[in-house]
């Protein structure tokens, strides 16, 4: 749906310029350059349409409210962790992360309690700043059921238009999975009423500014949706379009799952372009290093 601004005295909001000779085309309006597409446009399902970073703080400060002070307390811990001598405590991968968490929340607590990557997520999706490792900006959000993943990928989805003014797409894998079926197995199934092929149900995927993919590990163990997926994404890398992935766990255990269909393509640069994701976990940035740090002592 085209949508205008609502102060534009060419089209008074409607998006599009109806020229007085019927015979002549709608022109989409200029001004809906200017307009960032709303939640409906995004593809965002109901529950996520009101999503936003300072929702999502709010909502994740308060489901680990019990737990954030025991874990605060257990700053002192890694401080005196980090400043051991290497050959002591053996070597520490991701040190000068640590130290850059540690620091951060000397000045706010609630830097250790938020999701661990979270914070770089909301930056990249507010400001543009940040340094990709691999070049491609592609997310990987993982978590349990419940755990905000999808809330976070919305929230994001819905700030970086805003702050771009270009458009995206909100997109559950599950559903996507099974469309994707429908058009390959339609002569049973008759659940394709709207004659779609794999490239009707793909290309509009192809080239939004933003695409975010839901629940990615829960596609259809049916191989040549995988390799419609796997398609899909090697063509965003090659156009360098930003991606955002849920999922209940890292890439890594995609590589685990034997049966699982992406392990199967055995698609090896693939699985490295997932693996070189940035990643946000859903636990409180603190959880994993204390538990690193209890486990080398």
């Amino acid at each position: 749906m085209v949508k205008g601004r609502p102060d534009c005295p060419r089209c008074q909001g409607q998006g599009l310029i109806f020229d007085p000779d019927p015979q002549k085309p709608v022109r989409v309006c200029g001004c809906t350059a200017d307009v960032a597409p709303d939640a409906e446009t995004l593809g965002l399902p109901a529950r996520y349409r009101e999503a936003d970073f300072t929702r999502f703080w709010k909502w994740w400060n308060n489901a680990q409210a019990s737990g954030a002070r025991s874990m605060l307390e257990r700053v002192p811990d890694l401080e005196e962790w980090l400043a051991r001598p290497e050959e002591e405590v053996g070597p520490i991968p991701f040190r000068d992360d640590l130290a850059r968490l540690l620091t951060a929340l000397r000045k706010r607590p609630e830097h250790g309690i938020r999701p661990a990557g979270a914070e770089a997520l909301s930056q990249w999706a507010t400001t543009g700043k940040h340094k990709f490792r691999h070049g491609w900006e592609l997310w990987w959000i993982h978590g349990p059921a419940q755990s905000g993943r999808s809330t976070l990928a919305a929230a994001a989805l819905r700030a970086w238009t805003e702050r771009t003014g270009r458009g995206g797409r909100f997109v559950s894998v599950r559903t996507l999975s099974q469309s994707i079926k429908d058009a390959y197995y339609d002569i049973r199934s008759f659940q394709n009423q709207a004659f779609q092929s794999v490239r009707d149900l793909i290309e509009p995927l192809q080239d939004p500014p933003l695409l975010v993919l839901d629940d990615w590990d829960r596609m259809d163990s049916d191989l040549r949706v995988a390799a419609a997926l796997a398609q899909l994404l090697d063509h965003r890398y090659s156009e360098e379009l930003p991606t955002v992935l849920t999922a209940a766990g890292p890439p890594e255990a995609l590589d685990r799952r034997e049966n699982h269909p992406l392990a199967r393509l055995e698609d090896g640069s693939l699985m490295e372009r997932l693996r070189g994701a940035e990643r946000v976990e859903m636990v409180p940035a603190l959880k994993p290093w204390i538990d690193r740090a209890g486990a080398d002592r």
